[in-house]
């Protein structure tokens, strides 16, 4: 029986297969389409506005916040960012358990777009629901009024601007970093420990162990940046924001950097 030739795929059709907008509905659909991820973006978003609310209403702050500063009510937000970078982290590794992940590199053979892809459009979700979040709890502390230093306000004015904003951007920031971890662990239940035994209590547990001229590597980790980051000034030590930044910036660039070196030369 003689091999019957199929004819190889034309241009037209690998370019449609690797579009960028073609890579952004694909990963759209991904995130609306799988229900744990569905449920985490919800968790996380009705657990910064739950409680939020409930603290702006009663007139506290999370952990002893200073009440002078008028946009302390975002003090809940790095809570809603740990399940932001558990969402990160099954982004990526949902496709791996379920063995989906083939299909995606095998429509785009350079692989990289598949991975820029998934951080574009859940940076991109998570930003604009992050804004929303802040403009609604904006609202609530203008309508409450339990908060004095920020009553009459406008959510424009420069002190109360660059707070809010630093603190919003603390969320797209956890789902990168998640989706950068998860990319480069590739197991969810390794990648989530691995990122609460090491950055989340790492800087609590490792000075203990450290030599005294080595501990302050713990300055250095992503939550000490992003505390200086969302103090937008007002705090100055261990460095500015500026610094703060780029240490940020660092880990995504080391680890994302890492995921996608080992993303084109590791089979899946």
């Amino acid at each position: 029986m003689s091999a019957v030739s199929l004819p190889a795929p034309t241009a037209a059709v690998s370019r449609a297969r690797i579009t960028a907008s073609g890579l952004l509905r694909s990963e759209w659909t991904k995130l609306w389409s799988v229900r744990s991820l569905r449920l985490t973006l919800a968790f996380a978003f009705a657990l910064v506005i739950g409680l939020s609310s409930y603290l702006i209403i009663e007139g506290t702050t999370l952990g002893g916040a200073p009440a002078d500063i008028p946009f302390s009510f975002t003090a809940v937000y790095p809570v809603g960012m740990l399940a932001l970078v558990v969402l990160g982290v099954l982004t990526v590794t949902s496709e791996y358990s379920s063995g989906t992940i083939r299909s995606s590199l095998v429509a785009v053979p350079k692989r990289s777009g598949v991975l820029l892809a998934k951080a574009a459009v859940l940076t991109a979700v998570t930003a604009v629901l992050g804004a929303f979040t802040s403009v609604l709890l904006y609202v609530l502390v203008q309508v409450t009024g339990t908060l004095p230093s920020a009553n009459g306000m406008s959510l424009f004015d420069p002190d109360m601007f660059w707070g809010v904003l630093a603190g919003t951007l603390v969320l797209p920031y956890g789902a990168l970093f998640g989706i950068a971890l998860g990319a480069l662990i590739r197991n969810a239940a390794a990648a989530i420990t691995l990122y609460f035994a090491v950055f989340q209590m790492g800087p609590q547990i490792f000075p203990v162990f450290l030599p005294e001229g080595l501990a302050r590597v713990t300055d250095y980790m992503p939550f000490a940046a992003m505390d200086v980051v969302r103090a937008a000034g007002a705090a100055t030590e261990p460095y500015g924001v500026g610094i703060a930044i780029v240490v940020l910036t660092a880990w995504i660039v080391v680890i994302g950097g890492s995921a996608w070196w080992l993303l084109k030369r590791r089979d899946v």
